[in-house]
């Protein structure tokens, strides 16, 4: 048994506890404090006039997960891994905007209805899904390595082989095709 995917999901915690914790005692505040600064107005000239946030303050804790995934996942190059916590944060932060707005266009016409929450709810799967999506997206070579040694078929090899070439450890030499590179 290999003792690096216990030691990933140790560093994960041990990164996720602080955030957490830090987020229960102060982040949250803040960052809805920024959030009401920047996201109002522009929620104002898209013609909301209110907001419940009991609706919405909930999924403002997907910043966590993201940073911690990106920070404790193996192999992203630092410069890929602080681009896309920057992108990630920016990215985040308008998911958040629209599911204020998408919130608005649900209850704050019509009320609380089974049809206003059938509309809301495919937005909150959405905006809870985008850290995980964006992780993927930054994250998507280890994954793709750790998917071909889970699942070994050809479009995941010839994948992994690409990618190797791309990043110059493949096995085809460049100029070469593959009968010359000897695969």
């Amino acid at each position: 048994m290999k003792l690096r995917p216990f030691l990933i999901l140790i560093e994960f915690g041990l990164i996720t506890l602080p955030l957490v914790w830090w987020w229960t005692h102060g982040g949250f505040e803040a960052y809805h404090a920024i959030f009401k600064r920047l996201a109002f107005p522009l929620l104002q000239e898209l013609g909301v006039a209110h907001i419940s946030q009991g609706l919405v303050r909930d999924r403002f804790v997907g910043f966590i997960p993201f940073l911690a995934l990106m920070l404790v996942t193996p192999k992203i190059p630092l410069g890929r891994r602080v681009w896309g916590v920057g992108t990630g944060f920016v990215v985040i932060f308008f998911s958040h905007v629209a599911l204020s707005y998408w919130s608005w266009m649900s209850f704050g016409r019509e009320g609380e209805s089974a049809s206003s929450m059938a509309r809301y709810f495919p937005a909150l799967v959405l905006t809870d899904a985008i850290p995980f999506i964006l992780w993927a997206l930054f994250a998507n070579r280890f994954l793709l390595e750790q998917l071909g040694r889970v699942l070994d078929t050809p479009v995941l090899s010839q994948a992994r082989k690409k990618a190797a070439g791309e990043r110059g450890g493949g096995p085809i030499e460049a100029g070469k095709g593959k009968d010359e590179a000897g695969t």
